[in-house]
């Protein structure tokens, strides 16, 4: 009095459609009439824009003048990196280099947030230079070496923004907006 099993499939096996038979097979002959498509026949890898290379350069340039900067103004004002401010002025610095190169390399990648990081770090930064600039003039005793410095952290961030959103940028960033 036992009873089969309940059969789902009303007792036919499930098998593949054109199960392939053993042996050599027939050429492939493709569901789709004609060649590929257009679109499909080129493929184009995007072309770096020069304008993002131009970029980069600023924004290498725009980090080494934060800790190069800073020690050429120490050294020209006190003759020495002594004490606990110039030390932690150029850590502070260097630490903002080392950010700044590696937003620079994802920029040059393609990567659509480090531009956006990029600019608004400038913006903050570039507050931060404005100070010191107020704060020089206000002083009056200040050497020409570190009115050099302190436009290039003005200039160069703002430069470096403008060429990262030129017109021919967006479509070599709009890879990666995900």
């Amino acid at each position: 009095m036992t009873q089969p099993p309940f059969d789902p499939y009303g007792g036919q096996p499930m098998r593949p459609v054109e199960y392939p038979q053993a042996g050599p097979q027939p050429p492939y002959r493709s569901p789709y009439p004609g060649q590929m498509r257009d679109v499909d026949q080129h493929t184009a890898a995007l072309a770096r824009p020069t304008a993002v290379v131009v970029s980069f350069v600023l924004w290498i340039l725009t980090a080494l003048s934060w800790p190069v900067g800073s020690v050429a103004r120490t050294l020209a004002e006190d003759g020495a990196i002594t004490g606990f401010g110039p030390v932690m002025a150029l850590f502070t610095s260097a630490c903002l280099a080392v950010a700044c190169v590696w937003g620079a390399v994802l920029l040059l990648g393609g990567n659509y947030h480090a531009r956006l990081g990029l600019c608004g770090g400038a913006l903050v930064i570039g507050v931060l230079a404005l100070a010191a600039a107020i704060v020089a003039a206000r002083d009056g005793d200040t050497g020409a070496l570190s009115w050099v410095v302190i436009v290039l952290r003005l200039a160069l961030p703002a430069a470096a923004s403008v060429f990262s959103f030129l017109p021919g940028t967006r479509q070599y960033f709009s890879g990666s907006q995900a």
